[in-house]
């Protein structure tokens, strides 16, 4: 995957796909955003990394951070029972996890 930019909710963000050596965070983390400067920050596979499918994972962290800039934009992290950290990340999780096959079904009755 190649770094790009996206809309989210009429705001520009960075996709960045970074090493641990690039962007230290990384160390304890697979992606985040950082809504101070908009931007969404994935992983790139590290030497020690023993997943065979990488891209699949990579893709599943993309939408989960995707979701936390949508909750961003939309005003919902401030406004969260979880002030502190935000979007509790079980919701974040559900959307995206669910969201592929929410779409695929919105798909198959074009409904979208």
């Amino acid at each position: 995957m190649q770094d790009c930019k996206v809309n989210i909710l009429g705001t520009e963000y960075d996709v960045l796909f970074q090493s641990i050596e690039e962007n230290k965070f990384l160390a304890d983390a697979d992606g985040y955003v950082d809504r101070s400067v908009r931007k969404i920050v994935i992983s790139k596979r590290e030497e020690d990394c023993e997943l065979e499918d990488f891209e699949t994972y990579q893709k599943k962290c993309l939408r989960h951070e995707i979701i936390h800039a949508f909750m961003e934009e939309s005003g919902l992290s401030v406004n969260f029972e979880h002030k502190p950290i935000g979007i509790e990340e079980t919701t974040v999780d559900w959307f995206a996890i669910q969201s592929p096959k929410i779409f695929k079904v919105f798909q198959e009755l074009d409904v979208i």
